[in-house]
């Protein structure tokens, strides 16, 4: 990253720390919202004195100016985490395919007579991804990925094994997933809800004991 970048982004951060816009802060050090407006578009540097005053006005040095901060640093990582959370689960679904496309490949190729539902290697590609995705979500702990992974394991497990086997009424075995699915949708909003209570009542409890100290601060200054 350039200079002017570095200096432009921890511009932005440190004003929006302070809560006040570019004109605000155009007010306070007399100089034009303008002016602020292209040094925060990289556009150009401001003089060394104009980074003195922005630094004393901020209560921070120079150096912090020219150098990425921790905020920057947490934007920047946060953008690669995600990345990471879109592109990982994308190879590792791929990565299964591929096996089963070599196994598809493999059994055509070698086996004969070649089996006629050979294409289920397709289909137990689902359930395996599924599973992938699920560890995935528990691993990143993303709730939304996690219900529907889970759920796929559900879904895609009770096709496999109806594709598999040419059995009477074997349509039934679809009830067990979709029984095992109004369990999984109760058990993820019951869950929410949960979490919610626990964080409203850990709230409450704090903003108790700050009122309560703040009672015994007041009773000791009188």
């Amino acid at each position: 990253m350039e200079i002017n970048e570095v200096v432009a982004k921890n511009l932005i951060a440190y004003r929006k720390q302070k809560g006040l816009t570019q004109a605000e802060l155009a007010e306070k050090i007399s100089y034009s919202d303008k002016s602020i407006s292209k040094w925060e578009r990289a556009e150009c540097l401001p003089d060394l004195a104009i980074l003195k005053q922005l630094a004393d006005f901020y209560g921070i040095t120079v150096n912090d100016f020219l150098n990425e901060s921790d905020e920057i640093k947490k934007v920047k990582q946060k953008k690669r985490f995600l990345k990471k959370q879109i592109i990982v689960p994308f190879i590792s679904v791929g990565i299964v395919f591929l096996v089963s496309v070599l196994c598809f490949v493999g059994i055509t190729l070698f086996a004969k007579p070649v089996p006629n539902n050979v294409w289920l290697c397709f289909i137990y590609a689902l359930p395996v991804s599924a599973i992938v995705l699920t560890v995935l979500s528990c691993l990143w702990k993303l709730k939304v990925l996690n219900f529907f992974s889970v759920s796929g394991i559900l879904w895609f497990v009770t096709l496999s094994l109806f594709l598999s086997f040419n059995l009477m009424n074997l349509w039934m075995l679809f009830l067990i997933p979709a029984v095992l699915e109004v369990v999984l949708i109760l058990w993820f909003f019951l869950k929410a809800d949960i979490k919610e209570k626990i964080f409203s009542f850990g709230t409450k409890n704090k903003k108790q004991k700050r009122e309560e100290q703040q009672k015994k601060d007041d009773n000791a200054t009188k």
